[in-house]
């Protein structure tokens, strides 16, 4: 689908048929679920009270998942501000105009329901965008699918012509032999269906009977095919990965992945490295649109769930000599790490220290 911006058309990307593929569904699944479960924190009580409550109809977390979804898959998401709610309009909605001094964007969007068509000028639309285009001065963002279209081509082809050897190895699974007798095709196909009838479905993996003229063996298919689904497989996982900037073990990992050389806690700490990559355009526009120069997003709390991450960084800082054991617990009980009733920490020799 396309939009206009200063009469130059805009094409986005098609991700319908992207997130059928599941390495692309699981990335996009799971960083725009690991971004929406986080809050937002700030001193402007009326952003704090948008933000965390966006919309009558739905939740803050479907509400904010739909507006990053739409964000990493056409690169742009838009979300007029009306009052205390807010509402998400895709991109085939909205015509953006740019003044003869290109200095102010209005955004124009298609009646939809019982609203009828309305301009709203840049301080009243939220416009998150990554990875800006030169092609549209900056102004519109890229969806990192552009770069996965020669892979996927690839990728598709590849699985495609997997499949079909695999068929051609698996079927048929077996061979019914009748020895000493000569069937013409009308007794053969009376033969095969009578086999699968006495060895199928409720009697699948019951003891098989056949009389003196029978044998039946068992085809195998070939260990290369199933390879060559297992290294298709691998490579679109590891493209995905590389065009999301996401760690391949967060897809559910594989052969080849990083926690066969890296801890749990350094994939973690490198994925949250990586959000910021489309964390920090949101919380930009949202600073800018809301006069909120202090707002954050909590995504480190929210992925952080056992409290694993900052419990094994203390404990490395502690360890290193840059932290006493005093000052690591306080940094655990300020982050509700360890129970508020804790034991004091009492060194060697009696000494009690709060």
């Amino acid at each position: 689908y396309s939009s206009l911006i200063g009469g130059i058309p805009i094409t986005y990307i098609d991700a319908t048929n992207a997130l059928k593929n599941s390495d692309i569904f699981s990335v996009i699944q799971r960083i725009s679920s690991d971004i929406a479960s986080a809050s937002f924190k700030t001193e402007n009580a009326y952003a704090s009270q948008v933000l965390n409550h966006p919309n009558n109809l739905i939740g803050r977390f479907s509400f904010w998942q739909a507006v990053i979804i739409q964000l990493l898959c056409s690169g742009n998401a838009y979300v007029p501000i009306s009052g205390m709610t807010l509402e998400q309009r895709p991109p085939s909605e909205v015509q953006i105009n740019l003044d003869s001094g290109n200095q102010v964007m209005q955004y124009q969007l298609n009646a939809f329901n019982d609203e009828p068509e309305m301009t709203l000028d840049q301080s009243k639309m939220l416009h998150f965008r990554i990875m800006p285009d030169a092609n549209y001065r900056y102004l519109i963002g890229m969806s990192p699918l552009e770069s996965l279209t020669d892979e996927m081509t690839i990728a598709y082809n590849s699985k495609k012509a997997s499949l079909n050897s695999v068929e051609n190895q698996i079927n048929p699974i077996g061979v019914l032999n009748l020895k000493s007798a000569l069937l013409n095709p009308g007794d053969r196909d009376i033969a095969r269906e009578e086999f699968e009838k006495a060895n199928s479905r409720n009697n699948a993996g019951r003891l098989m009977v056949l009389d003196n003229n029978s044998e039946f063996s068992q085809l195998q298919v070939k260990a290369d095919v199933f390879q060559a689904l297992n290294e298709n497989s691998q490579y679109s996982a590891n493209q995905i990965s590389k065009a999301f900037g996401v760690p391949v073990d967060m897809l559910g990992g594989g052969a080849d992945t990083e926690s066969q050389h890296s801890n749990i806690d350094q994939i973690k700490s490198s994925y949250i490295v990586s959000l910021n990559g489309y964390i920090n355009p949101i919380i930009d526009e949202l600073k800018l649109k809301f006069n909120a120069p202090d707002l954050k997003l909590d995504v480190k709390s929210s992925l952080d769930v056992d409290d694993s991450l900052i419990i094994n960084q203390v404990n490395s800082m502690v360890s290193a000599g840059t932290l006493s054991p005093q000052q690591a617990q306080q940094i655990l009980l300020q982050n509700n790490a360890v129970p508020s009733n804790l034991i004091p920490y009492q060194q060697e020799g009696g000494d009690v220290n709060a």
